[in-house]
């Protein structure tokens, strides 16, 4: 039998294979935060379940692929998790090693944070996805 914060994750897995959004937004905390490292346009921080499913449904438009590696427990209230994304597009191809750490509190996934293997290719990936605008248009106020 599996570690029961080990169980939140797979289910978090479970539910991304199966398009069941209903049931992932549940294992969420309302005030999650979600970090993302990078240089790309959806990198950054994420506060709160609605800005983190903003992100998941970006993430779904990219067509990136991610197989999980392994999950483990760390601690009573941490969860490791490492998975392998793929994918290519407009000449930029994804093929990484990421780690995610998770922070489990009252059986909620409280914290996320990514360690990307290659921080290089998966800036290079998603600002093939996400052209910017132009200088002047990004400046104005």
């Amino acid at each position: 039998m599996s570690h029961p914060n080990v169980a939140i994750i797979e289910k978090m897995w479970e539910c991304f294979a199966n398009g069941d959004n209903d049931t992932l937004r549940t294992l969420f905390s309302p005030d999650v935060i979600y970090r993302m490292p990078g240089y790309h346009p959806i990198a950054g921080t994420k506060k709160g379940i609605d800005e983190l499913f903003g992100f998941f449904g970006e993430l779904g438009k990219s067509n990136v692929k991610v197989d999980l590696v392994r999950i483990g427990a760390l601690g009573e209230d941490m969860v490791v998790e490492v998975h392998h994304g793929y994918g290519e597009t407009k000449g930029a191809v994804l093929d990484v090693t990421n780690c995610n750490v998770y922070q489990i509190k009252d059986s909620k996934i409280q914290r996320v944070d990514c360690y990307n293997g290659d921080q290089h290719a998966i800036d290079n990936f998603f600002n093939a996805i996400y052209s910017l605008k132009t200088i002047p248009e990004r400046l104005a106020v």
